[in-house]
């Protein structure tokens, strides 16, 4: 009868491992959606001695290439995401409210048809409208670029203890499998927590002969067999940046490399965007209060500062180990780089450097005082080597920009002074007696008079001048309180000749006013210079044409400025997208790639299942006819 039982034995031993398949392909079918999760099968083995097979063991499909080049396409996906959304916000803020660009092009069209119409007081009351809503569309801009860093730093703060716990899952994971090697459950859950994980931060995986791992990142290892470091945010020159461990060792992470690292590209990006829109801000405020200071407002007096912004910021390094404090201003706003800074300013070897945070831009630090990219510094105390601050040209500029002229008499339209041939008589009229051919040209504000021309200094601004011609070639300029007394001197030369007249410290401190002379005028002609009245428009007509003007901007203009900003985050909110969409792609290619190593095919578990089943029943139809004959074996005895 040991016959009828060894072949009972084999019977049943294929029994049991027709049933392990069974259960296997069951296993199989109902986790084929699981993330992580590889198809797993039987491996059967015969017993050495022939008797039957051996217990089923059961086989876990993976492809560790596959696996990770799945975690790669995940961290570049999950990021150009982020990336995606969040530059196409930043792009978008300068639109509808937002638009800055369109504001100020109307601002500036208006204060051109001021300056055909200088005496219309509805046409100032336009221009003072306007002002108001540059403003409003500088601060809606910046409300939705700080909406935007906002969301970024929301995204680091959920994502880091999402991204710790699961960490500390694989933790536990390696520790059970130390208890049960290669457990191929364990494994499953080691699989998707690495993906998960892969979503948030790019990982490195080293597998260990018990199916353990040790995870990196950037070179930077967050776990190992000891256990899981934690992740953190930490502040470094005014940057948030990820940290791990308790000695907050620095986690290297581009805008590229998962959400995490788009988090932190966004909340860069948005800082830089407005950093940009402050500095055109400031840039566009300066010029404006600068065109001013140029002209006379509509009572006659020097023009006002028609728009505020926030001054320049310096901020000393906590590290510095010199007495030295440092304010800055902004001295000539054309010169201001379209990044807006912030600048590093640092001291060594007896000079100062100053590098732009957003370009990497070098300055030399020259000139009494000394200056750079448009900011003029004020220094007190002494520096050591390696002292560094910080200057912010336009801290929150977009946000603080605001109209500080509270009438529209305070737009400065007329010119500081129109030209009139003759003298001017005690009842405002003229006396007009030249004998020659004199002419007044255009007049223009310039930072050095032309050559040959009379230069009044500006103690005399304001002042009503007359020039009188001693000759066809030369003149003097006096007041006409002291006609007699000449405070200049100049010559027509065959290209003619010019008056200039210096500013007064204020905004146009530094330029002059200047007007061209030419003709064949006749000794004792003269021309008389008095303050423009409420139907001058000159002045309008000059800060009209800065929106155009060349050298009003780093830019080339003030419309180029502002017309780059909008069109350097569209392009990079255009190339974002095409990136999510191409990202995208290859999480498909390599979930295809993996699924076809690892994957459930659930026609292909089918053919096994009923290979299994028809296996299964053989098995045991063996048993029944063993049973059968051991049966009649007894009957016989």
């Amino acid at each position: 009868m040991s016959g009828i039982a060894s072949a009972m034995s084999n019977a049943l031993s294929g029994l049991e491992l027709f049933e392990a398949g069974i259960s296997t392909v069951s296993n199989n079918l109902a986790n084929a959606n699981t993330d992580g999760y590889a198809v797993e099968s039987v491996n059967a083995q015969t017993q050495g001695n022939g008797a039957g097979v051996q217990p089923a063991q059961i086989v876990r499909a993976a492809s560790g290439f596959a696996a990770a080049q799945l975690r790669t396409a995940n961290s570049a996906n999950a990021a150009a995401s982020s990336m995606s959304s969040s530059l196409t916000a930043i792009s978008n803020a300068l639109m509808n409210n937002g638009d800055v660009q369109s504001a100020i092009n109307q601002f500036f069209s208006d204060v051109s048809t001021l300056a055909s119409e200088p005496a219309s007081a509805a046409q100032r009351q336009t221009v003072l409208s306007d002002a108001q809503s540059v403003t409003t569309s500088f601060h809606s801009a910046a409300v939705s670029l700080n909406g935007t860093v906002a969301g970024a730093q929301e995204e680091l703060s959920a994502g880091i203890p999402s991204a710790n716990n699961l960490l500390n899952q694989l933790s536990v994971i390696n520790a059970s499998l130390t208890r049960t090697p290669n457990n191929p459950s364990l494994l499953d859950q080691q699989q998707a927590a690495l993906n998960t994980l892969s979503q948030y931060l790019p990982v490195h995986v080293i597998t260990q002969g018990d199916g353990s791992v040790v995870v990196a990142c950037g070179g930077t290892v967050l776990l190992d067999q000891s256990g899981s470091q934690a992740l953190s945010l930490a502040k470094n020159g005014g940057r948030t940046q990820i940290v791990v461990g308790k000695d907050q060792t620095p986690v290297s992470l581009g805008d590229g490399d998962g959400s995490l690292g788009g988090a932190l590209g966004a909340a860069a990006a948005g800082n830089q965007a407005l950093q940009a829109l402050g500095g055109l801000a400031a840039v566009f405020a300066a010029q404006v209060n600068t065109a001013q200071a140029q002209g006379l407002d509509a009572s006659g007096a020097n023009g006002g500062p028609l728009f505020s912004v926030p001054g320049p910021q310096v901020t000393a390094d906590s590290a510095n180990t010199g007495s030295a404090v440092i304010t800055a201003s902004l001295a000539n706003a054309a010169a201001l780089p379209a990044s807006g800074g912030p600048f590093t300013l640092a001291y060594n070897s007896g000079a100062w450097t100053a590098t732009d945070q957003a370009s990497g831009q070098s300055y030399n630090v020259t000139g009494v005082p000394p200056s750079f990219a448009g900011l003029a510094l004020s220094i007190s105390g002494s520096a050591n080597n390696g002292d560094r601050f910080v200057v912010d040209p336009a801290p929150a500029a977009a946000s603080g920009i605001a109209v500080v002229a509270t009438s529209s008499n305070a737009i400065a339209a007329a010119d500081p002074y129109v030209a009139t041939p003759g003298v001017l008589q005690s009842d405002g009229s003229f006396h007009n007696a030249n004998a020659g051919n004199l002419t007044a040209g255009r007049d223009n504000v310039v930072t050095t008079p032309a050559t040959g021309a009379a230069v009044v200094p500006a103690s005399y601004f304001g002042q009503s001048l007359q020039l009188n011609f001693t000759s066809a070639t030369a003149y003097t300029v006096s007041t006409v309180a002291a006609p007699g007394t000449p405070i200049a001197s100049g010559t027509l030369a065959g290209n003619g000749g010019a008056v200039a007249i210096a500013y007064p410290a204020g905004a146009a401190s530094g330029q002059y006013w200047q007007l061209p002379i030419t003709g064949t005028p006749a000794a004792g002609d003269t021309l008389s210079l008095t303050p423009g009245g409420i139907s001058s428009g000159s002045n309008a007509q000059r800060m009209a044409a800065l929106w155009t003007a060349s050298g009003t901007a780093s830019a080339g203009t003030l419309e180029q400025g502002f017309l780059g900003l909008s069109t350097s985050l569209g392009a990079n909110a255009a190339s974002a997208q095409q990136l999510a969409s191409a990202t995208a792609s290859q999480v498909t290619t390599a979930t295809n790639n993996l699924s076809t190593v690892a994957g459930v095919n659930t026609d292909q578990q089918a053919v096994v299942l009923t290979n299994y089943e028809q296996a299964y029943q053989a098995a045991a139809q063996a048993i029944s006819a063993a049973h059968t004959m051991f049966e009649s074996l007894l009957s016989a005895v």
